[in-house]
């Protein structure tokens, strides 16, 4: 029987074993096929390939136990932790993020993870442990996009800018080092393109030899301008599900709007490079 072209088209991956859906024009790709633990070095350098390019992978009805999770973040590089965070108490590797959910519809705000040390994540992962019926999804908003659809002249005044990254967030923000100043445009080594890299305005807010004024009022139009509906993918968890993003090119939000069910993720994260631009 001949194959269905449409089925073929649909096919992102260039690796047997694996297949790759798209679940937005840009943003986000479905990845189905080999188990996660059982995926060969070419299948984890495709997978790599395809986070990288569309900045979320979501793998469906994989059940990972943290062994099995950790194991399989470490081949993509180190794993780290957020420096002032708990880990979980059988897994020093593993992050519990809980969220109770009470208080009404809100979110966290979009962020990248780990921006205010010198070697942020380049991969974060979780692993949907205990979801709620409704609500709780995350957003992810794809930095390729925000800065290709920058103007030529905000390009311009964007090259060789640097931004200064602090500590919000964490239990006990002295175990992080002084602040970081990264490029306000980095380049993915895995992909060679460009993204826009801004965070949270409370974590990002000094541009290097601007004044405090001025790089407010930048920092601000790109924050507002790094999640745009056009580039966004909204992952609405189950039980099971484990979703990889590229810290590198992509932004990421939780929904708090699921009341007071229970949503339980495991994250592990693998540390990145030096961010540069190029």
């Amino acid at each position: 029987m001949a194959a269905n072209p449409s089925a073929v088209e649909s096919n992102v991956s260039r690796v047997a074993g694996l297949h790759a859906e798209l679940l937005t024009g840009h943003t986000g790709v479905r990845i189905t096929g080999t188990p996660i633990p059982e995926m060969s070095d070419a299948q984890v350098a495709e997978v790599q390939r395809l986070v990288s390019e569309y900045c979320v992978g979501a793998f469906p009805d994989q059940f990972l136990e943290p062994r099995d999770h950790v194991q399989f973040m470490t081949r993509f590089g180190e794993v780290m932790i957020t420096p002032g965070v708990d880990s979980h108490p059988d897994h020093p590797d593993v992050n519990v993020v809980a969220n109770p959910g009470s208080g009404g519809p809100k979110s966290g705000g979009f962020h990248t993870d780990t921006c205010f040390i010198d070697r942020p994540p380049a991969y974060t992962s979780l692993s949907g442990v205990e979801v709620p019926d409704h609500g709780g999804d995350t957003l992810f908003a794809n930095q390729y996009l925000a800065y290709e659809t920058l103007s030529d002249v905000m390009r311009g005044w964007l090259a060789g800018l640097r931004l200064q990254h602090v500590v919000t967030g964490t239990a006990r923000p002295e175990e992080v080092p002084n602040p970081v100043w990264h490029p306000a445009v980095r380049t993915n080594p895995v992909t060679g393109r460009k993204a826009l890299y801004v965070t949270l305005i409370e974590r990002c807010h000094e541009a290097e030899g601007m004044t405090s004024g001025e790089a407010r009022h930048l920092l601000e139009f790109l924050y507002r301008h790094s999640h745009a509906q056009h580039a966004m993918y909204r992952h609405r968890w189950q039980v099971g599900d484990f979703v990889m993003w590229d810290n590198r090119c992509a932004l990421h939000a939780a929904t708090y709007d699921h009341g007071d069910q229970p949503r339980t993720l495991y994250r592990v994260m693998v540390e990145g490079e030096v961010p540069f631009e190029q």
